[in-house]
């Protein structure tokens, strides 16, 4: 029913697939893909790492914390679901022939996204209790990678939605057990 033939969501998937299809974002959607996965997650761990040694102002170590334990949590949490949902990509359903497919061809696990579980725990994990400023760019990068999936021909947009919403609960779960770990040190702090 969500998948199947004539569902909004594959309805959706062909439009953004195919109807948006153009030579820019041909080169910019597969880039976007290349920096929203969590191949990347060492060299944007080492980056808020090297930050927040340099400027613990607008770098506390709370957020690289929080961003490489909100990390294994979307991770652990997108496997399980892979695993215990196994949908097929949209090349698997559709075939090649319906399907442009710019990049990696994969045929099974599309639901979640990786790459939106990744980019939405990213900025929900360091756009917390930050201005707009912050959080305006962090959640639009986030919104250009799952756009860029289903453009990419990888996922279907239903894939991308429980990705962005898998990754803003890690991200929320990593937040508060980091919260819970202050104040449980904190009060052991006290206690001294």
């Amino acid at each position: 029913m969500l998948y199947g033939p004539g569902s909004i969501n594959q309805n959706l998937f062909l439009l953004i697939n195919h109807d948006c299809a153009n030579r820019f974002f041909d080169l910019l959607m597969p880039l976007l893909t290349y920096l929203g996965g969590s191949r990347l997650v060492y060299l944007y761990a080492l980056i808020l790492i090297v930050w927040a040694a340099v400027d613990r102002k607008r770098m506390p170590w709370s957020y690289p914390a929080v961003f490489i334990f909100g990390t294994l949590l979307g991770l652990v949490m997108e496997e399980g679901l892979k695993n215990l949902l196994q949908i097929p990509r949209p090349v698997a359903a559709l075939g090649l022939a319906k399907v442009r497919v710019l990049g990696e061809l994969k045929l099974k696990n599309s639901l979640p996204s990786g790459h939106a579980v990744f980019s939405f725990m990213t900025a929900y994990a360091l756009g917390y209790g930050r201005s707009f400023a912050w959080k305006i760019p962090l959640w639009s990068f986030a919104a250009g990678v799952a756009f860029s999936r289903v453009y990419v021909g990888a996922h279907y947009p239903l894939d991308v939605l429980a990705g962005g919403l898998v990754g803003m609960l890690a991200g929320f779960m990593a937040w508060q057990a980091g919260e819970a770990a202050g104040r449980l040190s904190g009060s052991r702090k006290t206690r001294v």
